[in-house]
Order: structure tokens, then C-alpha cells, then sequence
């Protein structure tokens, strides 16, 4: 599986509980939903940010 399309899943995840989270109103679903967010921006741009650290090792 490819780590954008992973990224894509883990924001339609987010989405269903935070679609849940105002039916239930609960806080473990927001915190929940928050961590899968910013776990899924981190594995969307991290194959960029490994090679942007890549092309500055190569220049020293």
C-alpha cells in the first residue's frame, strides 16, 4: 500500500469519528480523531521531508 494512499484512508477514518464524536459527544472520540490527523499529515509529507533531508545531505 502506498503511504498517501494510507494517509487518504486515515482521513476518512477521521472523518467517520468526528461524524461520530456529534452524535456521541464524547472526548476520547476527538482526541482520537485529533492524533489520526496529525499521524496522517505527518506519512503524507514524510516521503518529501526524506527527500528535501536527502538533497541537503548531498550538498555538504
Amino acid at each position: 500500500m502506498h503511504i498517501r494512499t494510507l494517509a487518504a484512508i486515515l482521513i476518512w477514518l477521521v472523518a467517520a469519528l468526528l461524524i461520530l464524536n456529534v452524535m456521541f459527544k464524547s472526548g476520547w472520540i476527538l482526541l482520537i480523531s485529533v492524533i489520526l490527523m496529525i499521524t496522517a499529515i505527518v506519512i503524507y509529507f514524510l516521503p518529501r521531508l526524506k527527500k528535501q533531508q536527502n538533497q541537503k545531505a548531498k550538498l555538504f
